[in-house]
């Protein structure tokens, strides 16, 4: 399975299920939600472990723009920030919800039942618990609202990985 998802909310863009993951199915899933979604903000930056789907693993034999998940990262001014290993809370959220996904998922039949379920219906304990919110009701909350919101957001972000 591969999944996007917002690391302030937990919201779950889309995910697929697959029998192998792949460069390829990366790039697919990533475009698709970059296509499915009217962003506020280019997706500025994705976190995935060291896995071949994700890097170039023979860096040494081929220039990193061959591997299609790298290119494309790079072609749309995505930045790439990668999980430390031996260091599983890098990507603890996405591994979290890997558990609940293996949970929950064949409980409720469909993909398209279980991503309600997640994002919309389940309370999410990191998020407001006292209002027991939900992924959908962090990223409404946090989405920014104004052009001014999302340049100072994307000034923030720029000025972060400089």
């Amino acid at each position: 399975m591969l999944a996007v998802e917002d690391d302030a909310s937990r919201y779950i863009f889309d995910l697929i299920e697959t029998d192998s993951s792949s460069a390829a199915a990366s790039v697919e899933l990533l475009d698709s939600v970059c296509e499915q979604w009217e962003w506020p903000v280019p997706i500025l930056e994705v976190i995935t472990d060291h896995g071949s789907e994700f890097v170039n693993t023979r860096q040494d034999e081929r220039p990193d723009l061959d591997h299609a998940f790298e290119g494309y990262l790079h072609d749309n001014d995505i930045m790439h920030t990668l999980g430390k290993v031996g260091r599983p809370q890098s990507n603890g959220k996405i591994e979290r919800f890997y558990q609940t996904y293996d949970k929950h998922r064949w409980r409720l039949g469909s993909l398209e039942r279980f991503l309600t379920f997640y994002n919309e219906e389940r309370p999410h304990m990191s998020l407001d618990w006292d209002n027991l919110e939900t992924p959908e009701g962090a990223f409404d909350r946090l989405r920014p609202s104004s052009e001014e919101d999302i340049e100072d957001l994307l000034a923030t972000e720029v000025g972060t990985h400089e």
